[in-house]
């Protein structure tokens, strides 16, 4: 990162905040990174709600729908970016090998998340397999209280076509979907580089990243990944497999 932020181009790509962790599962569901955006809606409660409360902090405003409505610039302008770490269990990639970062430009709560992205709502019908993207839909509550809202069945975090309680209380116990138009899916071809031994270690979530690891960051996306943030088409290989989520969200 610049010493003093003044200095860098005007389009230089800058992560004033970067959260990391790591993916034990990479089946197109969380992350969602189909139809022009990828999503976290489900899973990683805890880094999803540390997002949307550090957001509403900085902002000074309590209501996420106002702060969208008022300042929809705001959001994308803080440069906060999530890097997704391949776990031991992706055993077709280099362990903590990259599979996903994506910069933060929208936050919703689940009800508008539901209402504003209809295409990423899951589909299984009988003409439906999972080489179709909507397969793995993750828009799957039409509501914020887990009390009240209902779990679209059947989709990678239901019982078949039952409701899952227990993923659907921890899903929304992250409160927040996070969303970016501004992404770089790897997949299954994942890199291995060094930096990835900066960003993390162990379980949770990690946003206390060193000047040097973030710098390497904002290097890699200004320069040889630069051209990679704009393709977010997904290739529908190693992600549109036929398997669950798999992550164990309601342990």
């Amino acid at each position: 990162m610049p010493d003093d932020p003044q200095k860098a181009p005007a389009n230089s790509i800058r992560a004033d905040a970067l959260y990391s962790y790591v993916a034990a599962t990479d089946s197109g569901f969380a992350p969602n990174p189909f139809f022009g955006v990828c999503t976290l809606a489900c899973c990683k409660p805890a880094i999803r709600r540390a997002i949307g409360e550090r957001l509403m902090r900085q902002s000074g405003r309590s209501d996420l729908a106002e702060l969208r409505r008022v300042e929809p610039g705001y959001i994308r302008a803080q440069n906060i970016w999530v890097v997704g770490l391949a776990g031991a269990g992706l055993r077709d990639r280099p362990r903590r090998s990259i599979v996903y970062l994506m910069q933060i430009t929208d936050v919703l709560d689940f009800a508008s998340y539901y209402e504003e992205y209809p295409r990423k709502r899951p589909s299984r019908s009988p003409s439906l397999t999972s080489a179709d993207p909507v397969w793995h839909g993750d828009a799957i509550y039409d509501g914020n209280d887990p009390a009240t809202a209902t779990q679209l069945t059947p989709c990678a975090h239901s019982k078949g076509d039952d409701e899952d309680e227990g993923n659907k209380y921890h899903d929304l116990g992250g409160r927040y979907v996070l969303v970016s138009d501004h992404f770089i899916y790897f997949g299954a071809d994942a890199p291995c580089l060094p930096i990835e031994e900066k960003l993390h270690h162990g379980r949770g979530h990690r946003s206390n990243h060193s000047p040097e690891a973030i710098a390497e960051l904002e290097e890699l996306l200004n320069g040889e990944w630069a051209e990679l943030l704009g393709h977010t088409e997904v290739r529908p290989l190693y992600v549109l497999k036929d398997r669950s989520c798999g992550c164990g969200c309601a342990k």
